[in-house]
């Protein structure tokens, strides 16, 4: 059995992760080897953190799935994932999958972080640009003439 490092946030909040997961993260590698007491203080928040480690816990023993992109729209992206990690990623609402991407990216969790791209990008693939604007709160400053040009342009993207 792996032994496990402490995991502090700056909210004072802990977690107990399995070493293995750790050395898996060059970031928290190196946090660890600079660390005293064994104990690794970051920054990131603790729900988005029990993710990542809960993720990598439930697959520490599985070889790294492979997501071929851009997905088709006669791929299903559900089919591609185990079901308890696409049903966790179908909960999470937009800023919190953004967090566990960056989350995922800075740390170097580079599985979770492509499979929580792809979850993504399989939402946004369907949606037409509105609800894509509305989502992302982007405000539309194109005129109807311009809108309609790049439509045009990129008739392709929608075949």
């Amino acid at each position: 059995m792996d032994s496990k490092i402490k995991i502090t946030t700056l909210a004072n909040e802990n977690l107990y992760v399995d070493k293995s997961i750790i050395l898996e993260s060059p970031i928290l590698k190196e946090a660890y080897d600079k660390s005293e007491n064994g104990e690794i203080i970051i920054d990131f928040p603790f729900d988005i953190l029990e993710i990542v480690f809960a993720f990598y816990e439930n697959h520490k023993h599985e070889k790294e799935i492979e997501i071929k992109a851009p997905l088709n729209k006669q791929s299903n992206f559900q089919n591609f994932i185990d079901k308890k990690d696409y049903q966790m990623l179908e909960k999470l609402c937009l800023n919190k999958q953004q967090q566990l991407i960056q989350t995922c990216n800075h740390l170097q969790y580079n599985q979770l972080m492509k499979i929580t791209c792809a979850s993504l990008a399989n939402k946004l693939q369907y949606m037409d640009t509105g609800a894509i604007r509305q989502m992302f709160n982007i405000q539309q400053d194109q005129s109807k003439e311009q809108l309609e040009r790049i439509s045009m342009e990129n008739k392709w993207l929608k075949e």
